[in-house]
């Protein structure tokens, strides 16, 4: 009986401690989620083309280029971003709208197939270009009566009493037309041209026979001039022959003066007082930027210049600046080479 209340004790004494212990233990925190892994979606590589840089290219097979041209070209394609191809093929692929500009200085056999290939492209050609016009084709006529004016121009300015005279076969392409444009331009210097001394005639005089006429049927004719004292001559390229040219320097004792030969730039130089012939660049000039933005089908005139003067007193710096001047008003059409019909 005595015992009892102390089981009792000791069994509530053993619920507390058990209580006391149970409140103390640190309660178990919930597991953390684990984050999903991150996926990494592949990316497809786009390919991005390379622009392909925009052109110009320069066609010249027959070297006709000039240091003036080529410099003014590389100028004109730095500054307007474009790369500058020089071909000296006679021909060159259709091409694509990255050429912006294709520069014939010589005209090619096809033409409008070529033109036509390459629509998106605009094309500047040089040359005697007889072709209808299109929107992508401007062109720059080089006119054999614009030289053949030109020579007569130059001759009479440096004749003697204007006893001047030209050698131009009548069976070469363009005879009839060479012949009128020469006599038209030196008679633009001085109109009838009569001479103060004897023996008094209306020059220029022409020299004509076929351009295969033997070397006596040519001297009859060279042998009629001397008898004119003719002493500055415009020489067809034709009749540009060593025998010929020998012939016409060999009269100066004959008729005691000076004899001077104006030929065209095709001719050797070293017989000649001076050549002429075109330059383009003028023209090139006033195209390019045109082309440049798009418009084409327009045409101009090439300028007859003096490319070679072997005797500045002779041909001295104020007929140059009157030759300039001519014919730059010859190529803007102010000036008609030819006879009106």
């Amino acid at each position: 009986m005595i015992r009892r209340p102390i089981s009792r004790l000791l069994v509530l004494c053993l619920s507390v401690a058990l209580l006391l212990s149970a409140c103390a233990k640190p309660v178990d925190a919930p597991p953390l989620p684990t984050p999903p892994e991150e996926t990494t979606i592949p990316v497809a590589e786009t390919s991005v083309p390379t622009a392909v840089p925009a052109k110009m290219i320069l066609v010249d097979p027959a070297g006709l280029s000039s240091a003036e041209i080529d410099a003014y070209l590389s100028a004109f394609a730095a500054e307007n971003g474009l790369l500058l191809e020089k071909v000296t093929a006679p021909e060159i692929p259709a091409q694509g709208a990255e050429t912006k500009i294709v520069v014939f200085l010589a005209a090619p056999a096809n033409l409008a197939d070529v033109v036509s290939a390459s629509p998106d492209t605009q094309f500047i050609v040089s040359g005697a270009v007889d072709s209808d016009p299109l929107p992508n084709l401007s062109i720059i006529q080089t006119r054999a009566e614009d030289l053949a004016f030109m020579a007569g121009y130059l001759a009479m300015q440096i004749s003697w009493d204007w006893r001047t005279a030209a050698l131009i076969p009548n069976d070469v392409v363009g005879a009839a037309e060479k012949a009128n444009a020469f006599e038209n331009g030196a008679r633009f210097v001085c109109g009838q041209c009569t001479p103060y001394f004897a023996p008094i005639v209306y020059f220029p005089l022409l020299a004509q026979e076929s351009v295969n006429a033997s070397l006596e049927t040519w001297d009859v004719q060279i042998n009629n001039l001397m008898l004119h004292f003719v002493n500055s001559y415009f020489v067809d390229p034709s009749m540009v022959k060593p025998e010929i040219l020998d012939r016409l320097l060999g009269l100066a004792d004959n008729i005691y003066n000076d004899v001077y030969l104006i030929g065209l730039n095709t001719a050797p130089a070293e017989q000649f007082t001076a050549l002429i012939g075109f330059d383009v660049l003028p023209a090139l000039q006033q195209l390019m930027p045109q082309a440049l933005a798009g418009t084409g089908g327009l045409a101009t005139a090439a300028q007859v210049r003096i490319v070679q003067n072997r005797d500045d007193s002779a041909v001295t710096p104020a007929k140059v600046d009157n030759f300039n001047r001519i014919a730059q008003d010859l190529a803007a059409g102010i000036i008609i080479p030819l006879s009106i019909p």
